[in-house]
């Protein structure tokens, strides 16, 4: 019975961290499984809507592990409290060696935890924050009568924007890269060879054929939706980068200011007023 003293206020401690983690595993699977939501019946999802969604989602989590971590914070104290004035003073040095490893055990999972979430976020952020400044972009076609559309879903994807009008049917996809923190053009400029974007720190070999893919997948869906033949282009925007391409050949690859010399130029293949409008009705049936 002597050795109780010693470790019953770790065991209170470790007990007491397991619960919350289990407390807040169970809260954040239950938020996962309930239904997203939705915008209301006949209004189009917004830009960026899935990345909302999960910025959403993360910042509960990281409520919910902060409240966590204060109660944890006041148990841990009370106990530490409690042990100084109650336990056996033999006791009270191992005692509080294992009570502090227990915390401090506790406190790196919970800190690491945290700077993984922050960084989820921060990364989201970014991808929402440049998916506005491509739709702003895009604003400039609708007075020339492209249709434009948001967050097209997929199969288990979602296609970033839809562009829709007389030069034939557009799928935008949008990459995001944090900046270097030294100034200057060169640090804000990515290299593209037709295949694959060279950012100043990272290399990026799977945007651009992701956009091949999907804009192959949406002519197959409107092909199979409207029984007639639909070609679909892909086309990379990266907002904030000077884009500077090394070879003629691959997709455009455009910072979205470019956007609108690209339609202004691009080679065009023409559709009929009866062919958009039925483009037109299943991209809308799609996003509503």
């Amino acid at each position: 019975m002597q050795v109780l003293p010693t470790v019953l206020p770790a065991a209170i401690l470790l007990i007491s961290a397991g619960l919350l983690i289990i407390f807040y595993r169970a809260l954040r699977q239950r938020r996962h499984s309930a239904t997203s939501p939705r915008p209301a019946m006949g209004h189009a999802r917004v830009p960026g809507q899935r990345l909302l969604e999960g910025i959403d989602r993360i910042d509960q989590e990281i409520g919910d592990f902060t409240s966590g971590s204060l109660a944890f914070l006041a148990l841990f104290v009370g106990v530490i409290i409690a042990d100084v004035y109650f336990g056996e003073p033999e006791a009270r040095a191992l005692s509080a060696a294992g009570s502090g490893a227990v915390g401090i055990a506790f406190y790196t999972f919970s800190l690491t935890r945290l700077a993984r979430l922050m960084r989820k976020r921060r990364n989201l952020r970014l991808g929402y924050d440049g998916r506005v400044a491509v739709v702003r972009a895009l604003s400039c076609l609708t007075p020339e009568g492209y249709r434009v559309y948001h967050d097209v879903p997929a199969e288990g994807f979602t296609i970033d924007h839809v562009v829709v009008g007389k030069k034939g049917v557009f799928a935008l996809e949008t990459t995001t890269r944090p900046k270097p923190g030294r100034a200057g053009a060169e640090a804000a400029t990515v290299a593209y060879n037709g295949q694959v974007l060279f950012f100043p720190r990272a290399t990026d070999d799977h945007t651009v054929a992701r956009a091949e893919k999907r804009a192959e997948w949406l002519s197959e869906w409107l092909g199979r939706a409207t029984g007639e033949e639909v070609a679909v282009r892909a086309v990379v925007a990266a907002p904030g980068w000077f884009v500077k391409r090394t070879t003629p050949t691959g997709i455009p690859v455009v910072n979205p200011k470019q956007i609108a010399s690209l339609f202004a130029h691009i080679q065009p293949r023409p559709l009929s007023d009866a062919q958009i409008e039925g483009i037109a009705h299943r991209l809308e049936q799609a996003t509503r």
